[in-house]
């Protein structure tokens, strides 16, 4: 990366490919942009076909963060995906949590299970207290 490039191109360009990947944004052509970010630890853009870039949904990514995506209809601002995203991941963690506790996991798998239910509620945690303050989102 050039000192000319900004921080968060690399971020939004792996994010890019990732929703591509998994589908979440189809066409010939896929564009983004990104609409708040912390330095090399969390980016939230809107991601976009350019044939209908109306059509755009929310992508969140970083170290601080689980890559993950919405529909653009779901939320208006910034401050407002990543308090969604904060209460979804409590949720996937918790399904996570009851699934290492069912009695049908071998412990090996339950332990990591559990681990990767902890690691969701923290990055949940961490980012629904940064919406919590308003210096971040001015």
């Amino acid at each position: 990366m050039t000192e000319s490039t900004p921080w968060f191109k690399p971020m939004l360009d792996d994010l890019v490919k990732k929703m591509i990947k998994i589908g979440a944004v189809s066409g010939v052509a896929v564009d983004a942009a990104p609409v708040w970010g912390s330095e090399n630890e969390i980016l939230i853009a809107k991601v976009w076909d350019t044939a209908n870039k109306s059509q755009f949904i929310w992508a969140i990514t970083g170290e601080l963060a689980v890559t993950d995506h919405i529909p653009g209809s779901m939320a208006v601002t910034p401050r407002d995906v990543a308090r969604h995203f904060s209460y979804k991941w409590q949720m996937d963690a918790d399904r996570l949590a009851e699934i290492a506790n069912s009695d049908s996991q071998i412990a090996n798998t339950s332990a990591n299970i559990q681990a990767q239910s902890k690691k969701i509620i923290q990055l949940a945690e961490s980012l629904y207290s940064l919406t919590e303050r308003d210096e971040p989102w001015r």
